[in-house]
């Protein structure tokens, strides 16, 4: 990659193996793309609630052998026929908290930068992280 200045892609779900391998990730559900963002910011501050479930359901290193991993709910939606609104709504645990039928109706755009394509507000975003997610993740 150095040698030549080139660009190197890689597709995976175990953002543990790429913690130490990328520069930028984007994350992608159902074939669009979720968050945006730098290795570091993304692994550290994540914003989507599905990227909160991939972390989530990794073991951790140093971790108790009986801790549970944490699964997403739900199954992967048929890509021959995508959900509405958010590809991740019929899985994830915090539409509720958006109100509405938002999450199943509207596409939350994506945004330039570091970002992330989700109806939940930034505060709403951070408080559930340091809240529920990230307890988990140590």
């Amino acid at each position: 990659q150095q040698e030549f200045g080139s660009a190197i892609v890689f597709i995976t779900h175990d953002l543990g193996v790429i913690s130490d391998m990328a520069d930028d990730l984007l994350v992608m559900y159902a074939g669009r793309a979720v968050e945006r963002g730098s290795a570091a910011e993304v692994l550290r501050s994540p914003r989507h609630p599905y990227t909160w479930g991939l972390l989530s359901s990794m073991p951790r290193l140093g971790g108790s052998l009986d801790q549970p991993l944490s699964p997403i709910p739900g199954s992967p939606p048929s890509m021959l026929n995508p959900p509405s609104g958010c590809p991740f709504h019929p899985r994830c645990a915090f539409t509720d908290e958006v109100g509405g039928d938002r999450c199943a109706t509207e596409r939350p755009p994506l945004g330039e930068g570091r970002a992330a394509a989700c109806h939940l507000t930034a505060e709403q975003k951070q408080t559930f992280f340091i809240d529920k997610i990230q307890p988990r993740l140590r």
